[in-house]
């Protein structure tokens, strides 16, 4: 009999794999928005160290991201 529901573990693992996948997306949204809004702010120097800073979080983040996702536990995966 196939399972309705996911176990906890895997459907933790499965939520982080669609949070690695968004982190490209907000990463633009970040790098972009900003300095579009706030054209004055982000001049060349300002705008190189946004970017630097925030393509560095994104590093981060992804990191984070990819090292909770390989410790959470490989049973419980059914395809449901």
């Amino acid at each position: 009999m196939r399972r309705l529901f996911l176990g906890r573990d895997a459907y933790r693992k499965r939520r982080l794999g669609d949070a690695a996948r968004v982190l490209p997306v907000l990463f633009a949204v970040l790098v972009v928005l900003p300095p579009i809004w706030l054209p004055q702010y982000f001049s060349y120097g300002r705008g190189a160290v946004w970017l630097a800073a925030s393509w560095a979080l994104t590093i981060a983040a992804t990191a984070a991201l990819h090292r909770a996702i390989g410790r959470a536990k490989p049973e419980d995966e059914d395809d449901a």
